[in-house]
């Protein structure tokens, strides 16, 4: 089977509005290409202000990781499983209590430790909550380039570099070296374990516009920095601007979906609640 036909598939019967990062619907976000700020209505710092989800759609609360000590030095995780730092593990606290007030019904993960560790804060407060760990969900492949530090004068980060420009350029079948994967290959795992979740209708349903998935209506899916990119940019319809989408550790991106298919990104790269955590509660 084709990758890129299978992809192509899938990001057909979405209905999705123009460009990657859209000004937020509501007064309470604005989203920037680096980065969101949230003003809660209520001058809460440490409370998660979203727009109201409408009747029938979903609402997928996207999440990185804490961070890691291959994060702190630069070099390439992929798929590589390093488990969080004492920061990492902080940070995950922090996003666990910012989403402590969401009706979260789901919460999923990446196989990989760093995420899943993260995931597992979120469920702590969430008891009542489905916990589900899914190797769908795993960060990108970065075959021969994991392990390596890109900063700075790396002798391989020209060849990164050169990899994100023909991605950029279009050519998104284009995989990283020594079998790694390609943005293509990790869109059409992304939609499709969405598709499982039922946070994405079935392709059938969402041609024809019909049939809800079993699913709770908030879901908090915890995985990792390019493969979200790469999923934010494939739900917006457009791979090849992944790399426009900024994500820091245990950011937040909320998109909503109605029953159709179509997705909403309402916020991108929210980090409020590493600001909150050293501010004591009101």
């Amino acid at each position: 089977v084709c990758v890129a036909a299978v992809l192509a598939r899938s990001l057909a019967v979405l209905t999705l509005p123009q460009g990657l990062l859209p000004r937020a619907r509501a007064a309470e976000f604005t989203t920037t290409a680096g980065g969101a700020r949230r003003s809660s209505g209520d001058g809460d710092p440490h409370r998660l202000a979203v727009p109201e989800l409408a009747p029938g759609s979903r609402r997928l609360y996207l999440c990185r990781h804490g961070e890691t000590d291959w994060n702190v030095a630069g070099r390439v995780q992929g798929m590589t499983d390093i488990p969080l730092n004492p920061n990492g593990r902080s940070q995950a606290a922090a996003l666990a209590a910012i989403l402590a007030d969401v009706p979260i019904g789901l919460v999923a993960s990446s196989a990989l430790g760093r995420a899943s560790s993260t995931a597992d804060a979120v469920a702590a407060l969430h008891p009542g909550a489905r916990r589900l760990v899914d190797a769908s969900f795993n960060e990108m492949n970065f075959g021969s380039l994991e392990g390596e530090e890109l900063r700075g004068g790396s002798p391989r980060r020209e060849e990164y570099e050169a990899r994100l420009a023909e991605w950029e350029a279009g050519r998104t079948s284009v995989r990283l070296p020594g079998g790694g994967e390609s943005p293509e290959e990790v869109a059409a795992r992304a939609l499709k374990g969405l598709r499982e979740l039922g946070a994405l209708p079935p392709l059938a349903a969402a041609a024809g516009g019909a049939g809800v998935p079993s699913c709770p209506r908030h879901v908090c899916l915890v995985a990792h920095g390019r493969f979200n990119k790469i999923l934010l940019a494939a739900l917006r319809g457009d791979v090849s601007r992944a790399s426009q989408v900024a994500q820091g550790n245990t950011a937040v991106n909320i998109v909503d979906i109605d029953e159709g298919g179509a997705c909403t990104v309402v916020a991108v790269n929210l980090l409020d609640h590493l600001r909150a955590a050293a501010q004591p509660p009101a």
